[in-house]
């Protein structure tokens, strides 16, 4: 049995670009590289960017965690209109800010792809919640509000506890943050 410890990344990003976009691309990039470091894809279990980086880490055979706002199964697909193809889905029945706390929580690092509002939120309790053992991701270049978020941190004047790493290429950020939480 294997016993290297299999860290949980979570992909944040915008639900409304299409999974075939040029940033949607780069999202399947990030989920083939977090298999290929034997990660953990963590998601909100929405559409779009997030659900990218799935597609990429499934097809490379990677494990899909998708944490819905959903109370259940009927509520995710109905309700949300989310997919249901990732390998697990915890419904959390706490709407979206509520899964929103739930998922960076349990990540050991997030990376962050485009976005608006939802994605801002997340990157707050990025901010505020993840420790020094963890980090924060930034795809430079991906569009939305990431691309504000370095300054973002910088304005505001509040660092970060956990590292932040901005990168515009998908494969190197991911290397970068698994570098960054083997050393911890």
């Amino acid at each position: 049995m294997n016993n290297e410890r299999r860290f949980k990344i979570a992909v944040l990003g915008s639900a409304s670009d299409s999974e075939y976009s040029e940033s949607g691309e780069k999202a399947q990039r990030i989920g083939r590289a977090v298999a290929a470091y034997r990660g953990v894809l963590l998601t909100g279990g929405c559409p779009g960017l997030p659900h990218a980086a799935a597609m990429g880490a499934s097809a490379a055979g990677g494990l899909t965690v998708a944490v819905s706002p959903a109370m259940d199964r009927t509520g995710h697909v109905t309700e949300y209109l989310y997919p249901q193809d990732s390998d697990v889905i915890m419904y959390t029945g706490m709407g979206r800010k509520g899964r929103n706390v739930i998922l960076v929580r349990s990540a050991d690092a997030g990376i962050f792809v485009s976005g608006g509002m939802g994605t801002l939120n997340e990157f707050t309790i990025a901010v505020d919640e993840l420790g020094p053992d963890c980090a924060i991701g930034v795809l430079a270049g991906s569009g939305g509000l990431s691309d504000e978020f370095p300054d973002l941190v910088a304005r505001v004047g509040k660092p970060t506890r956990a590292l932040l790493i901005v990168d515009g290429n998908p494969e190197t950020l991911v290397q970068k943050l698994f570098a960054h939480l083997r050393r911890r």
